[in-house]
């Protein structure tokens, strides 16, 4: 099967979706079928486009035009983009969007348009956003277009069905990770955080966070739910948060802790893969504040190598974390830090969640994935009248 994967963003950008994407594409390829990548995103700041570029195997073609800050903001939405799926042959057209995509909902317009199989899968969070979309059908009238709908998590598939009227099917088609690449070794050394009078010694407790220093995934208020939880844990038992990223609020986050004086708090910047495994080793927990998140990448790759995460309730991040299984669930950030105390302070709930998540394996592996875009897709070819392929 010929998949054309459509996407605003793709590398050398590496957020979220374009990961997501290339992992799906990558496995897809690894289980014999045929992807290829469309993306307003530049090669880069000089190339627009690479004839014939491969990543990894996976043709990418860009129909991008080179602008300020390479914004994917493509004006071959219409009949280049046909002419395109056309040629490739393509068997089904997934359109991958979030809340602002200026490529692929209008690229999604013409694969229907067309005639493709069309898939979307929706990977952000639309919340208020889903009467404004909703709106939209008025003009376009996509809520009867045939195509099969998807969302990354409950929470969003929840806001995608609002805004398409609650009467059209919605399935939930998760994100994916590298299992093998985030499960422990099994080589691990780990022992219960201690308060100084047993063999674990004045270890202190250790929470970890990854994310985007930006205003939605709430790096800021993060300090505010550490410093309640140091407040409530006894001074004898020291703690230790390492925050993982970069972003917009980065130097904002760390002027807060320089001015609160809360020394015990690192913010280490960008980290790969192997280096933030090495941090996972040394921790003990891990902390999702994000409210408006779709899913969770981070905390999924956390909780697959062992790390009890915390989390709110509302977030997409809940759909694979059980309270007291997999980690903690809150209602609010008061909640959160108590959370985090009560980790601090009970060390057999700490070591039992913890052994839970490094000997249960989460069903969110690529095989997984994949096997479930294969069914969407063969509903989407059910129900697609025919592409236009001469």
């Amino acid at each position: 099967m010929r998949v054309a994967h459509v996407t605003d963003c793709y590398l050398p950008r590496t957020g979220g979706i374009e990961l997501q994407v290339r992992g799906l594409a990558h496995a897809q390829l690894a289980a014999g079928m045929e992807p290829f990548v469309v993306t307003a995103t530049p090669a880069n700041e000089r190339q627009a486009s690479i004839p014939g570029e491969l990543d990894e195997g996976v043709p990418v073609h860009r129909l991008s035009v080179l602008l300020p800050s390479q914004l994917p903001v493509s004006p071959y939405v219409n009949g280049r983009l046909r002419e395109l799926l056309v040629a490739q042959r393509a068997d089904v057209v997934h359109v991958h969007g979030g809340s602002i995509s200026p490529f692929a909902w209008p690229a999604l317009r013409t694969a229907v348009k067309a005639g493709f199989p069309a898939v979307v899968t929706v990977h952000s969070v639309w919340a208020q956003w889903a009467g404004l979309f909703g709106a939209v059908n008025s003009i376009s009238g996509w809520r009867r277009w045939p195509v099969q709908w998807t969302a990354v998590s409950d929470v969003a598939a929840k806001d995608l069905r609002s805004a398409l009227g609650g009467s059209v099917p919605v399935a939930v088609l998760p994100n994916g990770i590298d299992l093998g690449r985030w499960r422990p070794d099994g080589n691990d050394p780990w022992s219960p955080p201690g308060d100084g009078s047993g063999a674990s010694g004045n270890r202190p407790f250790t929470v970890v966070s990854v994310a985007r220093f930006a205003p939605r995934k709430r790096m800021r208020p993060l300090v505010d739910i550490l410093e309640h939880a140091r407040a409530t844990v006894p001074q004898s038992i020291p703690m230790r948060a390492v925050l993982i990223g970069d972003g917009p609020d980065h130097n904002r986050v760390q002027r807060v802790l320089q001015r609160r004086q809360m020394t015990w708090v690192e913010c280490v910047g960008w980290r790969n893969h192997d280096q933030i495994r090495s941090l996972y080793g040394r921790a003990d927990a891990f902390i999702a504040p994000a409210r408006y998140e779709s899913f969770g990448i981070a905390a999924l790759e956390a909780r697959t190598f062992g790390l009890p995460v915390v989390t709110l309730t509302e977030s997409g991040t809940a759909s694979f974390i059980g309270d007291g299984r997999e980690g903690l669930l809150a209602a609010d950030d008061a909640g959160l830090a108590r959370a985090l105390a009560e980790l601090a302070t009970q060390p057999e709930m700490l070591s039992r969640i913890r052994n839970h998540n490094r000997n249960t394996e989460p069903a969110f592996g690529w095989p997984h994935v994949v096997r479930l875009t294969e069914d969407i897709y063969e509903a989407a070819l059910g129900t697609a009248p025919g592409a236009r392929n001469e």
